[in-house]
């Protein structure tokens, strides 16, 4: 949830678990990782009231408290921000839609790698950062090319071109 619910001046900074646990789940099941990166979509509006502002109101900070509780937590024995994030819905204003920026990263595969990655936790925490790292580089490979691109706003050239023409995109 800490992911999904930044806050101000936050936009897109990732907050990772300190564990590496996913990282072990997957070797289990002998699941192929597939490294992610996304931006455009804290382009999508303006976030006008966070957590921050909203704990400061009594009748929120209550409501927080009591929609937290009601949820239960998936990481009870964990630690650290992302562990133990509140359950609430922040402002936010609509802005006009740019576009959204998508790239898969290098697939890494846990097959084969159950018991050693079970019991070695720092082979585990290896992974955890690789996968990390190649998240990472998706993001600032993807953030370059928006602060280039010359067809960022949709609306615009569609306008020019015609509502149901296909945006051109960059080469990988």
């Amino acid at each position: 949830m800490r992911e999904a619910l930044h806050r101000k001046g936050e936009d897109y900074q990732l907050f990772w678990p300190e564990r590496s646990e996913f990282v072990r789940m997957a070797a289990r099941f002998g699941a192929k990782i597939v490294p992610f990166g996304a931006v455009g979509e804290d382009d999508l509006g303006q976030l006008v009231v966070d957590y921050n502002d909203l704990v400061k109101i009594p009748y929120f900070k209550r409501e927080i408290e009591a929609l937290t509780n009601e949820a239960g937590r998936l990481r009870a024995e964990g630690s650290g921000e992302v562990a133990n994030q509140p359950v609430h819905l922040p402002g936010i204003l609509p802005k006009v839609p740019g576009r959204l920026y998508y790239l898969f990263g290098k697939p890494i595969e846990t097959e084969g790698r159950k018991l050693e990655l079970k019991d070695d936790r720092e082979k585990a925490h290896e992974l955890y950062l690789e996968v990390k790292s190649e998240v990472e580089r998706c993001l600032a490979y993807l953030k370059e090319k928006k602060e280039c691109d010359p067809y960022l706003s949709r609306l615009l050239y569609q306008s020019i071109h015609g509502i149901t023409a296909e945006i051109p995109t960059f080469e990988l």
